[in-house]
């Protein structure tokens, strides 16, 4: 009688594996992190930059008062800690992303077990982060040195609701990264952020700007995030919704647009 030997095969090894989401996300946003502190030019252009406007622009005011009583240095405070939000925006997302994209980084990770959304969601909360980071520097020498003061909740309420808000700005940084070559990018980000930043009445109060530039303020996404920043600072939050529509739609238009040219990039190859 012949005894038939059954052969045991182990299981197949998957093609690829994934990387676990979690270990990976803390140590993408810890790399997105330490490159963003190593950069000087970076960390000068996000942090120092919108305290060396307040501290030229705004110390000399903080201690006057608008018609409705607020203190124009907590108005101030909201102004550039917006314009911080926005140059991160533009120069961690539309520049990073475009050097890297261009540089055949992606190419390169779409060839590694590592989920591409996971490295993108790294990358927003890194920013997050250091958005965080560098609005409660700015608090800290405007408290500091201007005698600017916000009640804890008002200045976890204001912490928050700038940050959320800054998604669109993200998105539109993600969308100039992935439509726009390196050094066109460049250019493009220093003209999005001077042109927003006045025109939305960052640097100067909408009241005493041209004509055109008020009427261009409504369709910028930082008109209304600061809108709901100085909205929080007065306590006339009656509009604020209406903002966040705003900014929820330029958060889709703008991240659709980038996922198109995300999905481009991949058709031919780059």
């Amino acid at each position: 009688m012949t005894q038939t030997t059954t052969l045991t095969l182990p299981a197949p090894i998957a093609a690829t594996r994934q990387a676990a989401p979690l270990p990976a996300l803390g140590q993408l946003v810890l790399s997105e992190l330490r490159k963003m502190v190593r950069n000087p030019m970076f960390f000068v252009g996000t942090v120092g930059f919108p305290i060396l406007w307040f501290a030229l622009f705004g110390l000399p005011n903080v201690h006057e008062q608008m018609p409705d009583g607020t203190n124009v240095g907590r108005y101030i405070l909201v102004s550039f800690g917006t314009y911080s939000l926005l140059t991160l925006a533009m120069y961690s997302f539309g520049l990073a992303v475009a050097a890297e994209r261009t540089g055949g980084w992606l190419r390169l990770l779409r060839a590694s077990p590592m989920p591409a959304p996971l490295y993108f969601l790294g990358k927003v909360v890194a920013a997050l982060c250091f958005s965080a980071l560098s609005l409660s520097l700015l608090y800290t020498f405007a408290h500091f040195a201007g005698g600017v003061t916000l009640p804890l909740g008002l200045a976890l309420s204001i912490l928050g609701k700038l940050l959320l808000g800054s998604v669109p700005l993200i998105a539109l940084g993600f969308m100039i990264g992935f439509l726009i070559n390196p050094t066109a990018a460049n250019v493009i980000a220093n003209v999005v952020s001077v042109l927003m930043s006045f025109a939305s009445g960052l640097f100067v109060p909408l009241s005493q700007l041209p004509d055109v530039m008020q009427k261009l303020a409504p369709y910028l996404p930082t008109y209304h995030l600061a809108q709901i920043g100085w909205g929080s600072v007065t306590g006339n939050t009656s509009g604020e919704l209406t903002h966040w529509l705003y900014l929820a739609g330029y958060a889709v238009v703008f991240g659709g647009l980038a996922l198109w040219g995300l999905k481009r990039d991949e058709a031919r190859g780059l």
